[in-house]
């Protein structure tokens, strides 16, 4: 996998769900205070809104990593699974829903286990309908024991980062801007990023050995 964070192709990508991703963060920021006063609105920002926001984030990333992960797959391949309907139908079932319930639920709330989680839901989708289906293989969307140990560490040093940055970065941003309020900011946006190895190690854990 580290053949693949070092390429030129991750280094794009990267960039390209960094300034996504940091664009969402504003929006949903923008949105709470915009609708702090309003009960409903601000209902909906923080538990409908947002969380598809970052849905459809997690399904941008996994869609420019997909080809990097399965060797042979391109994004015209991909591309033209969104216009075939048991796609369409298994993505809005699985995916938004699922994404609209974590946002409910205690533990997968947080955004260190339902970012994963989604991530996961949203690669397992693309390798059944571009990879396993056509190969007709069985799919059951679990890597093998090695796979899953590599995804739960990976997400542990996510957690650990993404906490330690949060702290860092949010001082940094507080005394040169003199604010108060920007953790839950950075704690957003860092969340998605440090979703692109987990879904790479997610992604290639899947392939047949």
């Amino acid at each position: 996998m580290f053949d693949i964070l070092f390429s030129f192709n991750f280094v794009w990508i990267a960039l390209v769900i960094i300034v996504v991703s940091i664009a969402l963060a504003f929006a949903c920021a923008f949105l709470h205070r915009h609708f702090q006063y309003v009960s409903v609105a601000e209902w909906l920002t923080e538990h409908v809104y947002c969380p598809l926001g970052r849905v459809l984030l997690l399904v941008l990333m996994v869609f420019l990593l997909y080809p990097l992960m399965i060797p042979g797959s391109d994004y015209a391949e991909l591309w033209a699974l969104f216009s075939r309907p048991p796609f369409q139908i298994n993505m809005i079932n699985i995916l938004f829903v699922a994404g609209l319930l974590f946002s409910f639920l205690p533990i997968v709330s947080h955004p260190a286990v339902g970012m994963p989680l989604l991530g996961c839901i949203a690669t397992a989708l693309f390798f059944k309908h571009q990879y396993a289906m056509p190969n007709q293989l069985d799919f059951t969307g679990f890597p093998a024991p090695l796979g899953l140990v590599k995804i739960a560490a990976l997400m542990l040093i996510a957690y650990w980062l993404t906490r330690w940055l949060n702290r860092a970065l949010s001082q940094w941003v507080d005394l040169k801007f003199m604010v108060s309020d920007s953790e839950n900011l950075i704690s957003d946006i860092n969340y998605l990023i440090f979703q692109m190895p987990i879904v790479l190690a997610y992604g290639q854990a899947l392939l047949p050995r």
